[in-house]
C-alpha cells in the first residue's frame, strides 16, 4: 500500500492532528485532489487592497482563489502565524496571522490582507499568565505573553460530546487542543461570569480560563429584584431588570417604568442614562423606587450564584440580588 493510500485510510482527525506526511515528492496532482476532498472547511475571504481572495483549508492543505485562478497550498514552518506556500510555485504564498495576512502572487507582494467582517465566533481568556484564544472561520489563534507569543491553527477538527466541545489543530509550533466545557466560569481577576470553562493545551502549556459572551447570561427573560442594599423587596414583580442584546436595560422601578443603557466589559457592568416615567405612587413605593435607582447608579460588577441568582455589585458589596421565575 502506498503512503497516499495509508493516509487516505486514516480519519480526518489523524489528518489534522498528526499530519500523516500526506504527500511524498512523487504524489500527483490527482492524488492531492483526492485527499483534499476528505476534510473541506468553510472558505475565508480576505481583502488585499482592491482584491478579494478566498482561502479554504482541507486538512493540512489549502486552496487559494484569486480572480478566477486557483492554487493548492502546503504548510511551511514559521515563527508565528501560519505560512502556506503553493505546491507548484514557490513564489506564491499567504502568511496568515490571526485576522491579517500577507499575500505574495508570482513574486509580487499585495497590500496587507484583512479578513472581511472578521469577528471571532468564540473567545476565551485567562490569567496567570494572561492569554486570549479566538476561534473563527479562519481557525484558532492563541495569544499570550503580552501578545508577543502567537500560535495559529487553521481549520481545527471539532468534536462535540455531551457537556463539552473540543477543537484540535496543528500550529507551526505543534499540536493545539482546546476543550470548552458547558460549565459556568468566573474570571479569576474581575469575577466576571462566563457561560463556558475552557482549557487550552499547547506545547508544554496548560492554560485554564473562561469563554463565551458574559452578556448571554443576563440577557433574555426579566430579572425580579429580591433585595436592594440588603433590604428585601415586598413585591419582586414590581422591581425588575431586563437586559436586551442591543445594550438597553429596562424594567419597573416599584412605581414607574424606566429605561437606559448598560455596558458589560472585562471591567464589569455599568448602567447609565436611566430615565423613568413620572407617575406618583404611595410613599412606600416611591421610597423603594429611589433606593433602586440609587443602587443602580452604583453598580460596577455582576456575578451569578450556583443557584442561578444574579448579584449586582459595587466592588465586593452586593447592592442588588435578583432571580428569574
Amino acid at each position: 500500500m502506498s503512503s497516499i493510500s495509508r493516509c487516505v485510510l486514516l480519519s480526518t482527525a489523524a489528518l489534522v492532528l498528526a499530519g500523516c506526511s500526506m504527500f511524498g515528492s512523487s504524489a500527483s496532482s490527482s492524488e492531492r485532489a483526492a485527499v483534499l476532498e476528505l476534510d473541506p472547511q468553510p472558505p475565508v475571504s480576505f481583502r488585499c487592497g482592491e482584491r478579494v481572495v478566498s482561502l479554504r483549508h482541507f486538512g493540512e492543505l489549502a486552496t487559494l482563489s484569486v480572480e478566477g485562478r486557483n492554487w493548492t497550498l502546503r504548510p511551511e514552518r514559521s515563527a508565528s502565524g501560519m505560512r502556506i506556500v503553493s505546491v507548484d510555485e514557490d513564489d506564491t504564498e499567504i502568511w496568515v496571522k490571526g485576522n491579517a495576512a500577507r499575500l505574495r502572487l508570482n513574486g509580487a507582494d499585495l497590500p496587507e490582507c484583512r479578513i472581511e467582517g472578521a469577528k471571532p465566533q468564540f473567545r476565551a481568556v485567562g490569567n496567570e499568565p494572561a492569554w486570549r484564544l479566538d476561534i473563527g472561520a479562519q481557525g484558532m489563534e492563541l495569544l499570550t505573553e503580552g501578545g508577543d507569543l502567537r500560535a495559529f491553527a487553521p481549520g481545527p477538527l471539532v468534536i462535540d460530546t455531551p457537556g463539552q466541545r473540543s477543537y484540535q489543530g496543528m500550529t507551526a509550533g505543534g499540536e493545539m487542543s482546546v476543550t470548552v466545557f458547558d460549565r459556568l466560569c468566573a474570571d479569576t481577576m474581575s469575577g466576571l461570569p462566563h457561560p463556558k470553562t475552557v482549557e487550552v493545551r499547547w506545547q508544554a502549556r496548560v492554560l485554564t480560563g473562561c469563554g463565551g459572551d458574559p452578556a448571554e447570561l443576563i440577557q433574555g427573560e426579566p430579572w425580579q429584584v429580591l433585595e436592594v442594599d440588603g433590604r428585601r423587596v415586598d413585591d419582586p414583580t414590581h422591581l425588575t431588570l431586563s437586559f436586551s442584546d442591543d445594550g438597553r436595560v429596562a424594567g419597573i422601578a416599584a412605581c414607574n417604568r424606566y429605561a437606559g443603557r448598560y455596558a458589560l466589559t472585562g471591567e464589569g457592568l455599568r448602567l447609565s442614562q436611566l430615565a423613568a416615567t413620572r407617575m406618583a405612587c404611595e410613599p412606600g413605593l416611591m421610597e423603594e423606587e429611589q433606593r433602586f435607582l440609587s443602587a443602580a447608579d452604583r453598580i460596577r460588577g455582576v456575578a451569578l450564584t450556583r443557584e442561578g441568582s444574579l448579584e449586582l455589585r459595587d466592588g465586593t458589596r452586593v447592592v442588588m440580588r435578583a432571580r428569574r421565575n
